[in-house]
């Protein structure tokens, strides 16, 4: 049994195909089978002239075409394909969304930053384990999901249009800063001793590069450190000295910004940062509809 998720980012475009390790469980650990992540950055276009170019149209519509291919040929039970930010803002995403589906058969979900949130949130509640307050943090190209967890439930969410790719093409407007930080202040107010989840690439990297040891939360102070170190550096030194990928090299130190900007605003000064994603939670709720279904 597999299961595919496509996640149509501002950033990137991935794909997961998946299997779970054992059937008779309601959450199960799964195994990845086949990771395939396309740096198209369709924000570009979006955030700067509010629609997806011919040519990034032409390589999305052969990026869904491999995602076909790669489905078929493992032979997978169920499939999920959504897209978030930039598909939202763009003014052709519908009627891209119509072609592909008329090309590659593949249906794409265009979700709202809610939507995204509550998928994001499938995931992240499987990696706690105790009754404590979490503010879950995931930044991505386009926007910034922002969720309250407590007692394993999550008690408030939402989704702000604050992302790296925003960040770049300076289309993050001064509006949503004070709405994100009116939010954190009044989340601030109803909770206490609140930790924080980070989730998204550039922060798993950032964790990896600025906490050695990986057993325990990265610190604030480390989190700035590293993130001043790499906003020093040129791309390539980004590239060739730290090993990131071109389009990663680009957005981490804005993905890094966000994030201590998140967390000084709200007060926490540590921050977990598991493995987790978009695709994980699409995984995982495929799986959810199969075995309750």
């Amino acid at each position: 049994m597999k299961f595919a998720a496509i996640d149509i980012g501002s950033n990137a475009v991935r794909l997961l195909i998946a299997r779970p390790l054992d059937l008779n469980v309601v959450v199960p650990n799964f195994k990845s089978v086949e990771v395939t992540r396309l740096p198209l950055r369709l924000g570009d276009d979006v955030f700067n002239k509010g629609e997806i170019s011919e040519k990034k149209q032409d390589l999305l519509f052969k990026a869904m075409t491999a995602f076909k291919y790669l489905i078929e040929i493992y032979n997978v039970d169920s499939y999920r394909a959504v897209a978030t930010s930039a598909m939202r803002d763009a003014s052709n995403g519908k009627e891209i969304v119509k072609q592909i589906k008329k090309k590659t058969a593949i249906s794409i979900e265009v979700i709202s930053g809610l939507d995204e949130s509550l998928l994001l949130q499938k995931t992240i509640l499987t990696t706690i384990t105790n009754d404590k307050t979490y503010l879950h943090i995931d930044v991505g190209g386009g926007s910034t999901e922002l969720t309250i967890i407590k007692n394993k439930k999550t008690v408030a969410f939402e989704s702000f249009d604050i992302g790296t790719v925003r960040m770049l093409e300076g289309a993050i407007h001064k509006d949503e800063q004070i709405r994100m930080s009116n939010w954190l202040q009044s989340i601030s107010l109803q909770y206490h001793n609140i930790r924080a989840i980070g989730t998204g690439g550039n922060i798993v990297k950032l964790n990896t590069l600025g906490n050695p040891s990986q057993k325990k939360p990265m610190t604030l102070s480390m989190l700035k450190i590293i993130n001043e170190h790499i906003s020093q550096l040129k791309q390539e030194e980004r590239v060739y000295g730290l090993g990131l990928n071109p389009d990663r090299a680009q957005v981490i130190d804005s993905a890094g910004k966000i994030f201590i900007d998140i967390l000084t605003q709200s007060s926490i000064d540590k921050i977990f940062a598991p493995n987790k994603g978009l695709k994980d939670g699409i995984i995982l709720g495929l799986w959810q509809d199969f075995f309750l279904g």
